[in-house]
């Protein structure tokens, strides 16, 4: 089973070009497709994914990626790579 940037590695060039926050990345098999999610909470981002396959899922953060991976439960295939800002801590 591939990790996480593995998949990433695998990814069209303009794919990673366009991430940008505010928007969900999604490699659905050999097809690729994005949305504006601008404010959306992750629960919300999760919900999404809820009603449109039914799966429940969970994300796992990547700071040093800037980049957060929603993992929708029994769908390996499903990449879904959500851009986001982490906060810095105030000292």
């Amino acid at each position: 089973m591939e990790n996480f940037q593995e998949k990433l590695a695998q990814l069209p060039t303009e794919i990673k070009r366009a991430w940008s926050v505010g928007f969900v990345f999604v490699k659905e098999n050999d097809h690729y497709w994005h949305f504006p999610a601008r404010q959306w909470s992750e629960q919300q981002i999760q919900d999404y994914f809820l009603e449109r396959f039914g799966k429940t899922s969970t994300f796992k953060l990547y700071p040093e990626l800037k980049l957060k991976h929603l993992i929708v439960k029994d769908m390996p295939a499903l990449l879904v790579v959500v851009p986001y800002e982490p906060r810095k801590e105030s000292i």
